[in-house]
């Protein structure tokens, strides 16, 4: 059996970019600055097109970096498959130098669609881990016919939370979460403002559209509160709806910023309307402002972290008049605010990084055990 304390090792991490904002970007620097410091690991982060730009999260100095310089994606679709060959190729000569020449031990990626389907054949004696972060509900299950021939290659498929399992044919599935670094503050509901916070990418799939319309329709009986949305991406849309309804006043949109953390500290309500989420970092992240929660039953992140009633208000898909009706309900109630609160103390620990690290090492431990 390895010795967890004793073992020196190398991790890879293939993801297509770090520079961006969001919840993967995050998530992997989390990961990695755990490796290095808390288990004293070598990590070799491994970017398929970097972009020139800083990174948005900080990524501890000892990880040793290498971007592969390959097109940022390849096509999707069966008719594109003979074009997608000089680029898959490259991907493949380029990830083996670099794990050659690292003598990498375990190589985990985040790659989706036909990339996630090279990773495998590359240097095949390494144990290699696939990482889902997207949900599987938007999937074309169809095509699993023949990728499960491929996927089933990886030591083992990563999934966020158990409902995801559903959605994939395989027999190396695991379930480990997202984690949250759950150090307290010096909590004060007196310092909390009438604000609603979201935050993420402006994008289809967050429909922060819906969060203008929810709030169009009880902002006029709550003039002293306002909704911040933190997020970059195509905002001119919703500028228009915020003008069209005349919310200009009270519904504000603000660049991603380093400082979430405290922006959520100062809000009183965060509200969550995306389409799908396998496992939100964000929640994660409100709860750890004390924030109490309305969030769509989006599938199927929300649900396996938010407790309906207890420390948040989980709302049926889309389902606009009720999520009005259950922030209404908060904008209300400070004493329920307060109770959410209080109860969301279990979800942090149950999701603190340290627990959900130390499932990440057994992983290891297991996987470099049987190879």
């Amino acid at each position: 059996m390895l010795n967890r304390k004793n073992l020196k090792m190398k991790i890879g991490i293939l993801v297509y970019k770090m520079s961006g904002v969001g919840g993967v970007e995050k998530i992997t620097s989390e990961k990695i600055n755990a490796w290095i410091e808390s288990f004293g690991y070598d990590v070799v982060l491994i970017t398929k097109n970097e972009v020139e730009a800083p990174f948005f999260y900080n990524i501890n100095e000892k990880c040793k970096r290498y971007n592969l310089n390959v097109p940022a994606k390849l096509r999707s679709g069966v008719k594109n498959y003979m074009k997608n060959i000089p680029s898959a190729f490259k991907l493949y000569i380029e990830l083996n130098k670099v794990m050659r020449s690292e003598k990498i031990d375990v190589l985990f990626t985040t790659m989706r669609g036909i990339d996630s389907l090279v990773v495998p054949f590359v240097k095949i004696r390494i144990p290699k881990v696939s990482e889902i972060h997207g949900s599987g509900f938007a999937h074309n299950r169809k095509a699993w016919g023949l990728k499960r021939l491929i996927v089933n290659r990886y030591k083992k498929f990563v999934v966020l939370n158990k409902s995801e399992v559903d959605y994939y044919p395989l027999n190396n599935i695991t379930v480990i979460p997202n984690f949250i670094d759950n150090s307290d503050y010096n909590y004060s509901k007196n310092d909390k403002k009438n604000i609603i916070i979201s935050a993420g990418r402006i994008s289809r799939e967050k429909q922060f559209d819906h969060l203008i319309d929810i709030w169009s329709m009880i902002a006029p009986k709550h003039n002293q509160w306002e909704v911040h949305l933190y997020g970059d991406g195509p905002i001119e849309i919703l500028r228009e709806k915020i003008d069209a309804k005349g919310l200009q006043n009270s519904f504000k949109i603000f660049p991603s910023t380093t400082q979430i953390k405290d922006k959520m500290q100062e809000a009183s309500i965060f509200a969550l309307v995306s389409a799908t989420e396998s496992f939100s970092m964000v929640l994660l992240e409100a709860m750890n402002a004390k924030l109490p929660i309305v969030s769509y039953d989006s599938p199927n992140g929300p649900k396996n972290i938010v407790t309906d009633k207890k420390d948040g208000f989980i709302i049926p898909l889309n389902d606009k008049v009720a999520f009005a009706e259950k922030l209404e309900l908060l904008i209300d109630d400070a004493f329920l605010r307060e109770n959410f609160i209080n109860n969301q103390k279990v979800k942090l620990d149950m999701f603190s990084k340290k627990r959900v690290m130390n499932q990440w090492n057994d992983l290891i431990l297991e996987i470099l055990a049987k190879k």
